[in-house]
């Protein structure tokens, strides 16, 4: 659940830079990053709510920061995208199989996870709505 929260403070963060920073992006790219912003702050805070009532110390086991770092390779709006897109299908598929082990001891935990699987989707689908397959800048 750490690496879990840590990816979606790291998430924020991204979104909120790139709305900013990649003036390439279409203006309504920049804005759908600025409502992600939103999701994945909710995201961040109800799983730390939950370790918190399960009391697990946030501070309890290192995370990385591989994700921010790497940010710095994206040089256009559709690579950082791109790699958002890739990074949130990573994280989808570890909530999915996360849902599948802990629903039966831990539904509320599951409950929560499986909202942000099912937010992904719609995050993941920006790159398709802005940068269809077969576009340049891969």
């Amino acid at each position: 659940m750490r690496a879990a929260a840590f990816a979606e403070l790291q998430a924020v963060v991204a979104f909120g830079w790139a709305a900013e920073f990649f003036q390439d992006s279409p203006k309504e790219l920049r804005e759908a990053w600025r409502t992600l912003v939103a999701e994945e702050k909710q995201h961040y805070e109800a799983i730390m709510k939950r370790m918190q009532e399960l009391g697990i110390d946030p501070a309890g086991r290192p995370v990385s920061a591989r994700i921010w770092e790497s940010l710095k390779s994206c040089e256009t709006a559709e690579k950082f995208a791109r790699y958002m897109a890739n990074s949130e299908e990573r994280g989808r598929q570890a909530g999915i199989r996360f849902v599948s082990e802990i629903s039966g001891a831990d539904p509320t935990t599951a409950g929560i996870f499986a909202k942000i699987v099912e937010d992904e989707l719609d995050h993941m689908a920006l790159v398709a709505r802005f940068y269809p397959t077969g576009s340049q800048g891969k």
